[in-house]
Parts: C-alpha cells; structure tokens; sequence
C-alpha cells in the first residue's frame, strides 16, 4: 500500500504530519499501515504503547492482557478510566484505541500468554512489543520470538527507574542477535526481586519507558533510523538520567528452540468486578476520617486485595499484642528494611533463607490458636508466600498474615 490514494480522507488528516515529516513521508506511513504488531500487555507500560501505536497509524494490533481494569491501575495505565474499572483491559484499551484511528484492525486476546499459546500468539507479528508485569512472562514472550525468529521490544520498569532494548534472534545479516536470555540467562527467585505491587512505582514512569517503547517499534515498521538492536536503554527518573550499555549475544547459551512444559507465567487470576469494587473507597468512606479508614480497612491499600480471614489488620495486632495473644512476630524483609525500622520484638528471617530454611523460625513452637504467630512484610505481598511456606512446612503452628504490612502499621 503505496500512495495517498489509498488513504481515507479522515486518515489523510490524521497522518498529514507524518507525510511531511522528513524521512518519513507516505511510503513509511503505508508501511505503517500495513503492519501488524502484537503487545503484551495493556497495563502500565501497555497504555502508551497501544496509544501511540494506534496513533501513530499501525494498521493491525493485537492486545493480550487476561486482567481486568482495577482502581489501583489509573494512576499510572491512563488508557482505562474509572467508567471501565471491571472490564476487561483489552476492550477497555480497544476503546480508547478506536477513538484514536476507527479505521485500525484491533485482535483482542483476554488470556494470558503462556507456553502453551505463545507461538500461537506471535505468529502473525511483525514486531512484538512486551510490556508485561512478570518475569515468567517475559521469558514466555522472549523464548517464543526466539523460537519464531521475531523481532521484540521490551521494556521493565521498577519504582523510579526502567529499561528499554530490541531483541532479534535471527537479524537479517543471517547473524545471531541478543535476546531476553542474553541480558538476564535465568529468572530471579521467588520473592528475590519485588514486584511494582510490593516495591511501587512512579505513575508517569511508564509511560516514558512506554513511549520509548513504542518509538522503537515504530522506527522498526517504518523502516527508519537505527533500532536499538545490541543496546540497552537505562532511564532513572529521580535523576533525570539516560544510560545506555552494549549487548552481545552469549556465545555460550543454547538457543531456545523449544517452549517448555507448561503454563508459564505466574499471572494472577483476573480480577472479577466485584473483586475490583472492593479495592477502592466508595465516595461516602473516602471523605471519612483518616484514623477511621485505617482502623477499619478491609482490604490491602497497597495490592487492592480485599482482607482475607487469615489477616490481622495493625489495630487487630496491637490489641492481641496487647493481651499477651500473640506468639510470635516475624519479619520476612531484608536486614537492611528491618534495621530501618521494625514492630518490636519481631524476629527477622529474610523471605529467601525462610524458603531454604531445614527448620522452623525461632519461637514458632510457642504459636497456639489462642496466640498464633503473626507474619509481616513492607506490604503484605511477601508475607502472603511465607505464610505458604509456613504452612506447608509447619502445618501444626497457626501463622495470620498482618494486612499492608509494615508501611500499614507506621500509618495507624
């Protein structure tokens, strides 16, 4: 499709700046049109990447995303809005993207991408652009383009800081390219790296490290200027501060060449509408008192999640504490966040040697149902898989979780 005969007087305006863009001009925009791109994810980094690939005039975009829109999204993926919280993300997105371009082909998948869908899925891709939230994921989507031969933008993004590449395995030259695998060969441990729901993040990050994202795509279907092949893109927002470093295929690492056995991505089950309603304040409860809100929570201010039957609340804790019902208190953080500030009389076993541990924590024996042993993390997200290690392993010693964790109980 070449010519601005092939072009709807509607897309004619709407793309008049990129035809007389220098270096650009209408063949890179039929190009564009032409294309079809494949994004994972349509959450935080998602948001500004389906925006401006669909404004930007890609023709065919496909969305995968399983989860449904959350309050505890809007602060940062600003293509859902609070009339959308418990739909579906992708046809919250698909939405947005039509009042955008009507003309451009939306393919929405409301599933997650795992080993068993992920060929599938980035089979009919001119690019893939990952903006998932998880490590299992991310080596889901890098192995499969890997395997397919697929050109992939990816992006991460962490508190105040993220980064941005373009891995191709199989380059046109005939040569080898990096991959996911060559910058990180295998993925953390569990709970060894936190997620944006423990460790938080910045709302306008993303979409910095989103628009990075979506140019590099954008440069690829147009065929203009220099991909960010072999390059890595640092951004640290707290000092305003661009880093870039080199990235060689390992010479050393097999190729992936097939998908592993499995469902792969540690992706939490969608959230169902109701499940959304409750984590937020209704317009009554958010004028109340700030005392009166976090005396009476009834759900993580940190995850969204509503209170589970195995969670103390911090007033809940210090009333057991009080009366002598509590048998042990333990910290599953790092030395460092302990030593920062602590509930007292809590013994520290970072999360990491909890799992490796051959025997129970110290004191856990003296856990009773009267006087049971009470877990606690920064929010109440590293906690939760103690408790299941606990449980697993020491079945016969009652454990509860302390609901927000720590940053909770400093608020109360």
């Amino acid at each position: 499709m070449s010519g601005l005969s092939n072009y709807t007087r509607s897309q004619a305006e709407r793309f008049q700046r990129h035809f007389a863009l220098a270096g650009f001009g209408i063949d890179a925009q039929s190009k564009l049109l032409t294309s079809r791109a494949v994004v994972v994810g349509a959450g935080g980094l998602g948001a500004p990447i389906l925006t401006y690939l669909t404004a930007a005039g890609v023709g065919n975009i496909d969305i995968i995303d399983h989860d449904v829109v959350d309050r505890t999204n809007l602060h940062r993926q600003v293509i859902h809005s609070e009339d959308t919280i418990g739909q579906p993300k992708t046809s919250s997105a698909a939405a947005m993207m039509r009042g955008l371009h009507p003309e451009v082909q939306i393919t929405e998948h409301q599933e997650a991408i795992t080993e068993a869908n992920a060929l599938h899925l980035v089979a009919p891709a001119d690019i893939v652009i990952d903006g998932s939230d998880n490590f299992a994921a991310r080596y889901v989507v890098s192995d499969a383009c890997e395997i397919a031969g697929k050109p992939l933008v990816s992006g991460s993004i962490l508190r105040y800081s993220g980064q941005v590449s373009l891995f191709w395995s199989q380059l046109p030259s005939g040569e080898r390219g990096p991959t996911y695998r060559d910058l990180y060969p295998e993925a953390p441990d569990p709970g060894e790296v936190p997620t944006c729901a423990e460790a938080g993040v910045l709302g306008v990050l993303p979409g910095v490290v989103g628009s990075l994202m979506a140019t590099e795509a954008i440069k690829f279907l147009a065929g203009i200027g220099e991909p960010l092949i072999g390059r890595v893109i640092t951004y640290d927002a707290l000092n305003s501060h661009f880093g870039e470093f080199r990235l060689r295929p390992d010479p050393q690492r097999t190729p992936v060449t097939r998908m592993g056995n499995g469902d792969a991505p540690d992706a939490a089950a969608p959230r169902t509408p109701a499940a959304s309603a409750s984590s937020g304040t209704t317009a009554g409860t958010a004028e109340a008192e700030e005392g009166d809100l976090v005396a009476d929570i009834d759900f993580n201010p940190f995850t969204g999640e509503p209170k589970q039957d195995d969670d103390l609340t911090p007033a809940e804790l210090r009333k057991a504490a009080a009366s002598g019902r509590i048998g042990l208190i333990l910290d599953v953080r790092e030395p460092h966040e302990h030593n920062a500030g602590n509930i007292e009389s809590a013994v520290n076993l970072p999360l990491m040697e909890l799992w490796h541990a051959d025997h129970p924590p110290p004191g856990l024996e003296s856990a009773t149902e009267d006087a049971p042993a009470v877990v606690y993390c920064e929010h109440g997200i590293r906690s939760r898989q103690a408790l299941t290690v606990l449980r697993q392993r020491f079945p016969h010693h009652p454990v509860k979780n302390l609901l927000g964790g720590f940053a909770l109980w400093q608020q109360q």
